[in-house]
Formats: C-alpha cells, structure tokens, sequence
C-alpha cells in the first residue's frame, strides 16, 4: 500500500509518522517544453517512480512540486520558471517542514536539469539545521545504463528516455503524430544557443531520438524504478550503520 501524504487526513497521519513510517518521496520538476510530450514531464516521471517504489521502501509520497528553475527552454509556449533563489528557498522550506513533522529519511525524485544545485543546497541546509538524512535522486543520470541496457544509446531531453518514461506512464500525452526528426538538435558545449533551437535535445551525437515502443517503454521505467530503489535501500543500510 502507498500512502499518499494529500489523501490522508491529520489524524491518520499522527498515528503512521513517525512510528510506523519516517521516510517520505518528494517529486520535483518543471512546467517546461518536451517536444512531442507533455509540459509536465519532468513531474510525471519522478511522481510515477515514487509511486512505484514508495511501498517496498515504507514510505510515503508527498504532493509534487511542478514549478522549477527554468532555463534555456522557457521561450517555448507553456513553459514556466521561477527564479533560482525562489525555487531554493521554497524547496528549502519544504523539505524543513518535513523534517520537523517527523521523517527523518526524505527522498527527493528530481526529473528536471535546471535546477541541481539549488536542490543539493536546500538538502544540505535542513541537513546541518535538522539532521534529517535526505538523498536527491536526479532519474535520468543515475539511471543512464539502463537507458543503453534497453535502448542500446545515450539519453536526451524529451528523448528516448523521457518519451519512454511518459509513454510508460499515459500514452495519450504523447503526440508521436507531431513529431519529425527534424525537430531533434544536439548542443554542444563549445556552443551557447539563446534561445535554444528545439526542445528535443540529444546529450550524444546521433543517439537518443524518441522512441515510440510501448512495450519496451514500461519495460525501461520498470527497470529505472528498480535501479532507483536498489539504490536507495543500499543508503538507507548505509544511513543505518552510521552514529549520527
């Protein structure tokens, strides 16, 4: 059973945090440009893996946040940001909350690129202020094998990986009628573009397209679940063993 930290009422709560369960799955991303997918693609993913692992790891998950920092695709219709500071302090005071009301283990699902440091900085504040152990899972680098394991290539933005995860997860946002490999670019470090030219993006030349296989695509997000919780319950041994 996944408990859902909207769904249950204060009473409920009091009775589950923190006797019967101190880990808590927050989602993070953006409202941001995917290309043949939806807006809400780096919410959607990170939200379903959450959902995915919550039970096996005895944890509950929290209502995600869907606004985020973003950069280079926010000229795109739709996308939205907020400021870096903003987004910082807002994560901040989130995560401090929950340490406060009792889990001691949070666990942030990030699905956008935008903001990663912003993230590691808020985590280490409630860290020093709180002493809640707190682990930020950016998906899709850790999960990065697991995208050649099934795919044979690297990852991109709005990608095989991304189109994988959202395909996985409600078929009906993904637009494969939209898309033209056209629309594909590949960045380089040696070359900044503003605004960016597309909002599909590959990390490696020629690997990474959409790809539209259902099949294969629950096949790839169930096996990025299973990596992600392996590896979280190697931290939370690992937590365990400390004398903190």
């Amino acid at each position: 059973m996944v408990y859902k930290l909207e769904n249950l009422n204060w009473m409920e709560v009091e009775e589950l945090v923190p006797k019967k369960i101190n880990t808590i799955f927050l989602p993070v991303g953006t409202i941001e440009a995917h290309g043949v997918i939806n807006l809400g693609t780096d919410v959607h993913i990170p939200q379903r893996i959450s959902e995915m692992i919550a039970g096996d790891l005895k944890a509950m998950v929290a209502p995600p946040v869907y606004y985020g920092v973003t950069r280079n695709l926010y000229h795109f219709p739709g996308s939205l940001s907020v400021s870096s500071q903003t987004f910082e302090n807002y994560l901040y005071e989130i995560i401090d909350s929950m340490a406060e009301k009792g889990f001691s283990k949070i666990v942030v699902i990030n699905g956008h690129g935008g903001h990663l440091n912003e993230l590691k900085n808020a985590a280490l504040k409630v860290y020093k202020t709180r002493k809640a152990k707190i682990a930020v899972i950016h998906w899709w680098l850790l999960c990065d094998d697991i995208t050649n394991e099934v795919y044979g290539v690297s990852g991109g933005h709005a990608g095989i990986d991304e189109t994988a995860g959202i395909l996985a997860i409600d078929k009906t946002l993904v637009k494969r009628n939209r898309y033209k490999k056209e629309m594909v670019y590949k960045g380089t470090e040696s070359v900044n573009v503003m605004p960016f030219p597309s909002s599909i993006g590959l990390y490696k030349e020629g690997e990474g397209y959409p790809d539209f296989d259902e099949k294969k695509a629950k096949i790839y997000l169930k096996k990025v679940a299973e990596k992600i919780k392996d590896n979280l319950l190697d931290i939370f041994k690992r937590w365990d063993k400390l004398s903190l």
